[in-house]
């Protein structure tokens, strides 16, 4: 799904940077087919084997013949853009079903327990705003649970990656940079997670405990996720560190958790 949803972001990056009314050129009607090609081969057989042959898939499929139906001419580039933008919002949304498929039939078809009510309470929401931020807060969950994993640098980072996103939507870089008295951190070309942080509150009111509070936890985050990325082992002591690994996981977890619930004011405590 992820190379899908790479491939649909560089065709609306040529899409965008044509000048002309109309997609004349080759190579961008080639990728546009291309795309079409994978999503019914590789991506479609999967969503439905997760979540089945569903009306909304059908009208799903209708918007990838649509595109492959402007390739076959010289078609409009705003009809490009339209469709290519709808694709990539659904596409996510079928990947977070997709990912909660798994989580409800667990690893090799044993069932897990339900996710906790803070868990549902984090995904729903961020799925209303950036789905794709979702599903790596689910991934995380499902890696937690799969106890054959060798390595938990991966789910370190999508715990991360779901809170950067979350950030990114609530805190987007160019307002963060018009406030007054912003100053990029040396060596960075945008705002950090932390200065993002500074930004919601300072527009929401809140004092400089509460944000203090949550930009530590953000330093902690990065930390472990550094001690887990540095690590190195031998055969002897892997499951040890395999072990340890996951343990910090589940603490970078329980700071994503917490600042996820202040910074979507939802209500109940973690």
């Amino acid at each position: 799904m992820g190379d899908l949803l790479d491939a649909l972001d560089a065709l609306q990056a040529r899409v965008r940077k044509g000048a002309a009314v109309n997609v004349n050129d080759k190579d961008t009607k080639q990728a546009a087919i291309g795309s079409a090609t994978k999503y019914f081969s590789e991506i479609r057989p999967e969503v439905v084997a997760a979540v089945g042959e569903t009306e909304e898939l059908r009208a799903h499929d209708r918007k990838w013949q649509d595109l492959i139906r402007l390739a076959h001419g010289n078609n409009a580039r705003t009809s490009y853009r339209n469709i290519i933008q709808s694709l990539k919002k659904e596409l996510s949304a079928f990947n977070v079903s997709m990912l909660s498929h798994v989580a409800e039939r667990g690893v090799d078809g044993q069932s897990h327990s339900d996710l906790t009510p803070a868990e549902k309470r984090i995904i729903q929401t961020i799925d209303r705003i950036v789905p794709s931020g979702a599903a790596s807060y689910r991934q995380g969950i499902l890696d937690l649970r799969d106890g054959r994993r060798l390595s938990y640098r991966g789910t370190a980072s999508e715990f991360r990656e779901a809170l950067r996103e979350t950030l990114d939507h609530l805190a987007p870089d160019t307002e963060v940079e018009n406030q007054s008295g912003f100053i990029l951190e040396e060596g960075r070309s945008g705002p950090t997670m932390k200065q993002k942080v500074r930004f919601i509150f300072t527009s929401r009111g809140r004092n400089k405990t509460q944000r203090k509070v949550v930009e530590k936890s953000i330093d902690v985050i990065d930390g472990l996720i550094g001690d887990i990325t540095r690590a190195t082992y031998d055969r002897a002591s892997l499951a040890t560190h395999v072990e340890t690994s996951r343990s910090e996981v589940m603490g970078i977890k329980r700071y994503v958790d917490t600042i996820l619930f202040d910074l979507l004011e939802l209500s109940e405590a973690i």
